[in-house]
């Protein structure tokens, strides 16, 4: 049995790259979210567009989320997912506790160690190689759990350095929902401990193996590994895109769902809300529901 099975019902989000698009398209896609009845939505954190050309628009992530939890009253909200190396921990997480306030209590908080690309170098933002990230990672996360907590942190790490700094005002609800988007084994490590989502990728059989080591590190760790969500988006699976119809999106959730997978994220790198789309939200994810409530499982 997977460390999800004990947690009740399945999330469908939708992912808008800001990449070649403008404010308008980016709204346009976030009305459609939650008038259709998805369950989140998120932006990138890049920078600068990504593909072939780095010359088209890209707006920033954390920006265009405050104005979104303004806009909408319903859909959950994040970023996916802050790299370690954009911003200093404290700024990320004063960022983050404004979204909180904005959007009364919606916000996701998305970590992951990000990678060095044209970004970091155009923008002069830390090249760091995959170890020095892995180690702001666990600073970044230990930082976090004690902003909630204490009155005033002082924090003395290899990478970061925080004196006295009261972090004002505290989650709405206590709690920033903290997501770390991950695939390698170091990563799990710090899932099993600070995780409230867990995000990978890779295919269903990958995401078991994945899975059943971070079931064993909650263990070590004495945590109930059916504390930590699991979730996944589009890229790389086998069925082909899930958005481009309603077959393949049915077979994609339910091959994930029988992995263990609870929250699926649907990128949308182009366009608008398509007929298919609108399909998915209308007909096909409420008949998932509905199966999934009722028996547990999925047929493919």
């Amino acid at each position: 049995m997977t460390a999800t099975a004990a947690q009740d019902g399945l999330e469908f989000g939708l992912i808008t790259p800001q990449h070649w698009r403008d404010w308008a398209e980016l709204a346009e896609l976030w009305d459609f979210a939650e008038e259709a009845g998805w369950d989140s939505g998120w932006f990138m954190d890049h920078f600068v567009s990504q593909g072939e050309h780095d010359d088209g628009p890209c707006l920033e992530g954390w920006t265009a989320l405050a104005a979104m939890a303004a806009l909408h009253k319903r859909l959950r909200l994040g970023v996916y997912v802050s790299a370690v190396t954009h911003r200093a921990p404290a700024v990320l997480f004063k960022q983050a506790l404004t979204v909180d306030q904005i959007s009364n209590g919606r916000l996701i908080l998305g970590l992951g160690a990000g990678r060095n690309g044209r970004e970091q170098l155009a923008m002069g933002l830390p090249a760091a190689p995959p170890g020095e990230r892995f180690e702001r990672v666990a600073e970044t996360l230990e930082l976090f759990r004690r902003f909630e907590r204490e009155e005033r942190t002082t924090f003395e790490g290899r990478h970061y350095q925080v004196e006295e700094y009261a972090c004002l005002p505290k989650p709405l609800n206590d709690h920033l929902p903290l997501m770390i988007g991950t695939s390698g084994q170091r990563m799990l490590r710090l899932v099993a401990r600070y995780a409230d989502r867990w995000d990978t990728g890779g295919n269903p059989e990958a995401v078991r193996e994945r899975g059943a080591r971070l079931n064993h590190l909650c263990a070590e760790l004495g945590r109930d590994p059916a504390e930590i969500r699991w979730a996944i988006d589009n890229s790389g699976n086998p069925f082909g895109e899930p958005t481009e119809s309603a077959d393949i999106f049915r077979r994609h959730v339910a091959a994930y769902a029988a992995a263990g997978i609870r929250t699926f994220l649907f990128n949308v790198w182009q366009g608008g809300p398509t007929p298919v789309l609108t399909e998915i939200a209308e007909q096909v994810i409420p008949e998932l529901r509905g199966e999934f409530a009722e028996t547990g499982a999925l047929g493919g």
